[in-house]
């Protein structure tokens, strides 16, 4: 029997994570953070009608801080998307504002959550022109909505971007509002080598990938006490130098 055509066209792949750096934008005092990783198939043989549609996951983290009427939460949200979606602007642009408002419209005002959605599109934009998207698997979109107790009167919009993405932005239209700067340097290399390895012994997750931890599970641990999984925490602290969760530093790469 010789081997249908699929067989013929489709060997084994090699899939490989591809991760992007993080931006923070802030409006009102009301922190975005978001990073993004793509699963990206080595492979390109298989032929274009049989190879599945990518996969587009938003995982979503709300932590507001404690005030004397809120004891504070930490709360997240896993929304799949038609991967589509992220190459129609008009249809992507609707699709983030409803987004940002399921998931914090009850606790941040829309003036901000309009702001903070022009930073989050446009960081999905610079992910698809980056990526070989004809290779692209799956895309996880991670983002941390930080909710402060008494947000600024003023909505203003401030980016942090990587070096490498200042220029573009920093000079692009429709960001009148905005300001850019190049955000924070790495976290030092020997001191994420210093962090400690713990035991998880209550049920908790990773507040980057959004996934439960084990019980008795080995995590990497910030001084602050927060609890991540190594490799999702390493590739953070490659970007940025401070903690996903509550913004602490540790010292940066000279």
């Amino acid at each position: 029997m010789r081997p249908s055509p699929q067989t013929a066209a489709s060997p084994v792949e090699d899939v490989v994570p591809v991760d992007l750096a993080p931006w923070i934008a802030i409006s009102g005092g009301v922190e975005l953070r978001v990073m993004a990783r793509a699963h990206v198939r080595l492979d390109r043989l298989v032929a274009e009608p049989i190879a599945p549609a990518p996969r587009l996951i938003i995982r979503f983290c709300r932590r507001t801080f404690p005030s004397p009427e809120h004891s504070g939460e930490l709360v997240g949200f896993v929304i799949h998307q038609p991967f589509h979606l992220l190459m129609q602007q008009q249809a992507w642009e609707r699709e983030t504002q409803v987004m940002l408002v399921r998931v914090a419209g009850n606790y941040v005002r829309r003036a901000d959550l309009d702001l903070l959605a022009e930073p989050f599109r446009d960081y999905t934009s610079s992910a698809i022109r980056r990526l070989p998207m004809m290779s692209v698997v799956l895309m996880e979109i991670y983002s941390i909505i930080f909710v402060p107790f008494a947000s600024s009167g003023v909505s203003r919009l401030q980016i942090w971007l990587p070096s490498e993405e200042f220029a573009l932005f920093s000079q692009s239209e429709g960001h009148n509002n905005a300001n850019f700067d190049r955000g924070s340097r790495p976290a030092s290399a020997a001191t994420v080598e210093g962090l400690k390895t713990v035991a998880v012994e209550e049920p908790d997750s990773c507040s980057i990938c959004l996934e439960d931890f084990g019980m008795m599970t080995p995590v990497l641990a910030m001084p602050c006490s927060h609890l991540f999984h190594a490799a999702c925490l390493k590739k953070w602290l490659e970007q940025s130098c401070s903690c996903p969760l509550c913004r602490f530093s540790l010292p940066q790469e000279e």
